[in-house]
């Protein structure tokens, strides 16, 4: 059954002992129907209490809430963990054995160790629609507390919440911060002797129908985050009052881990020894970095949020984002450059950070030189100097000085700095068939992937990726170069190759495809009653210049109409030069990645679906 209709499924859940707090109009597209309670209750600067309950309503196979788990270490200890199954009318199905709750190291591919650990349980029925409950406790303690977890009233975009608590209880020398994003509730507040009772309620969330070019989920999902106003890890105190003094906290766990050993030290002058000018130096000393020493990580307490020092890191050939960062710092510390640690969010889709409610919503760390003003991502071994990529650029950041914490943002890569420039030569028989030249230039974002292939891929695993450009016919390739500049974002990748099916031909006719390099080939769906703002993940710009050398004894007999569109969106532009040898295509096309407003979505598919047509168009050659 995939879906349940909403009569049947009203008729089911009137027989459930919520039936009262449910209503018709939350249910729309929803695939589950969702009831939770949280509370987070702190016992000390040191340790807290978490408890968690969801009773989730499976209503089709679509549904992807009948997976449930739980982080935990050594320090963080789950106290119990439960889960049952019951049919829609309530009644017990079953209870999960403890051998269905599955536990496994949480370590990832970069991590070399980590006393992180899962438990996870994925639960199924066999007739639709079955209720599943879930609840757990856990205590925690160290950089945990101090990351405190999150209420997220609606976690899945799918799901329609019927009920969402949350209730946070400390004592009152021991407060608190939140912040509450999208929804716009008051707490209730109680108090019993010195402790304080924080309660939020969220009923009758409609699940989130996603919509193309839309905002992520996480941008539109209630949700509560919470800070300690002061915490203590292991030996250190640090509080939350502020960024300046968050951090002041950060700064005292990098203390004294940039001293340089004497070989090191030996090594930072060799390595800068004729350079002439300060970003020639660093350029050097990053790469000596990116080829002698690895990315790993080692999570384990507080080493989670204090770098291993670069005597470590020098002596072992690896380190974490942090190591590797402070890695650097010292070495620039050598030759007399000052550079800060920043903590940042690593990810397409960060959380905007609030200029006065301190939240320590980052998982990864990078360099900031003030004086040059440059940053450097200390764990990629293939970026220049000074680029930071699609998943650190434009977002605000912590940058952690001697005089405290204060926040600052990356730059943001644009379509001026986001660019490919292809240049295609075409070479056309008069059976349809084709010997082809091709060359691209690419910076920014758009190189990313191709430097990265560039470095980690076999030749033959390469020739597979360049197979797959455009919508090329079968290609026999010949020569293929592929060449980043080591110190700027910018990668050329060239081939040749024949193919035999490049035009169709029809009797004295050969129809020619005008773009294959680079066609738009998809338009996104029509929404009817669009909510959410228009948005393009981010912008670029694409020019390419492609040449026809048609075979003897034919003619150009039909061309497409030039394009020229100028939208809000961007601009895309077509149009074609007959020349000596054949005709010359030019094709330029810029994506804006300004938020436009729900009600432009129709002009934007208009102008994807102009697009389209443009790029699928053909010429016609006649011979005689």
């Amino acid at each position: 059954m995939r879906h349940i209709s909403l009569f049947s499924l009203l008729l089911l859940i009137i027989q459930l002992p919520v039936a009262a707090q449910l209503d018709q109009a939350i249910f729309g597209s929803a695939n589950e129907i969702v009831e939770a309670e949280g509370m987070l209750e702190i016992l000390s600067e040191e340790e807290a209490r978490y408890f968690e309950r969801k009773r989730i309503t499976i209503l089709n196979e679509e549904s992807r809430a009948n997976f449930f788990y739980v982080l935990y270490n050594d320090e963080n200890k789950i106290l119990d963990l439960d889960a049952d199954i019951y049919d829609i009318t309530g009644k017990p199905v079953r209870k999960v054995r403890k051998s269905e709750i599955r536990d496994q190291t949480a370590v990832g591919g970069g991590t070399i160790y980590s006393d992180q650990r899962v438990k996870y349980i994925e639960l199924n029925h066999a007739e639709y629609p079955y209720i599943l409950e879930f609840t757990y406790t856990q205590r925690i303690k160290g950089t945990w507390l101090v990351s405190m977890p999150n209420w997220s009233f609606q976690e899945l975009s799918s799901s329609a919440v019927t009920s969402s608590t949350f209730t946070g209880k400390v004592q009152e020398e021991l407060a608190f911060q939140h912040q509450l994003y999208i929804l716009d509730i008051e707490p209730d507040i109680s108090r019993s002797g010195s402790e304080i009772s924080y309660k939020w309620t969220a009923d009758n969330l409609v699940a989130y129908t996603p919509e193309p070019y839309s905002p992520a989920f996480h941008e539109k999902a209630p949700l509560l985050r919470l800070t300690p106003s002061h915490f203590k890890v292991d030996e250190y105190e640090g509080s939350m009052e502020s960024w300046a003094t968050y951090g002041a906290f950060i700064n005292e766990l990098w203390q004294g881990r940039d001293e340089v050993p004497e070989e090191l030290a030996n090594k930072v002058q060799q390595l800068t020894a004729g350079a002439s000018t300060k970003e020639e130096k660093i350029a050097r000393l990053y790469r000596h970095m990116q080829e002698t020493k690895r990315y790993v990580s080692v999570q384990l307490g507080i080493g989670g949020w204090q770098p291993f020092s670069a005597a470590y890191v020098e002596e072992k050939g690896y380190g974490d984002c942090k190591a590797l960062s402070n890695y650097m710092k010292a070495m620039l510390s050598e030759i007399g450059i000052e550079s800060y640690p920043v903590i940042i969010y690593s990810g397409n889709s960060p959380y905007e950070i609030e200029d006065d409610f301190v939240d320590p919503a980052f998982n990864h760390a990078i360099l900031y030189l003030p004086e040059e003003d440059m940053w450097l991502e200390c764990t990629s071994r293939v970026s220049p100097a000074g680029y930071l990529g699609r998943s650190t650029n434009d977002r605000k950041v912590l940058l952690v000085t001697s005089d405290g914490g204060k926040l600052a943002r990356t730059p943001k890569l644009g379509a001026a700095d986001n660019t490919q420039m292809e240049k295609l030569t075409i070479r056309l028989a008069a059976d349809g068939g084709a010997e082809l030249d091709y060359t691209s230039e690419m910076r920014g974002v758009l190189q990313e992937r191709w430097r990265w292939r560039e470095f980690e891929l076999s030749t033959e695993d390469l020739r597979e990726k360049i197979l797959e450009i455009g919508d090329l016919p079968s290609l026999d390739l010949g020569e293929v170069s592929l060449q980043s500049d080591p110190d700027q974002p910018h990668t050329t990748l060239a081939f040749s190759a024949k193919t035999r099916r490049y035009a169709s031909r029809a009797g004295k006719r050969l129809f020619v495809p005008l773009n294959l390099i680079c066609p738009r080939k998809s338009v996104p769906d029509e929404v009817q009653g669009r909510e959410q703002p228009v948005v393009m993940s981010y912008g670029y710009s694409q020019n390419a210049t492609i040449d026809f050398e048609l075979p003897a004894g034919y003619r150009i007999e039909s061309l497409p109409k030039p394009i020229d569109l100028n939208t809000p969106f961007g601009q895309y532009s077509l149009s074609t030069i007959e020349t000596e040898t054949g005709l010359q295509v030019q094709r330029a096309l810029v994506l804006n990645d300004e938020e436009q407003p729900a009600e432009s979505y129709a002009a934007f598919r208009e102008f994807l679906q102009q697009i389209v047509k443009s790029d699928g168009s053909k010429m016609v050659l006649v011979t005689e």
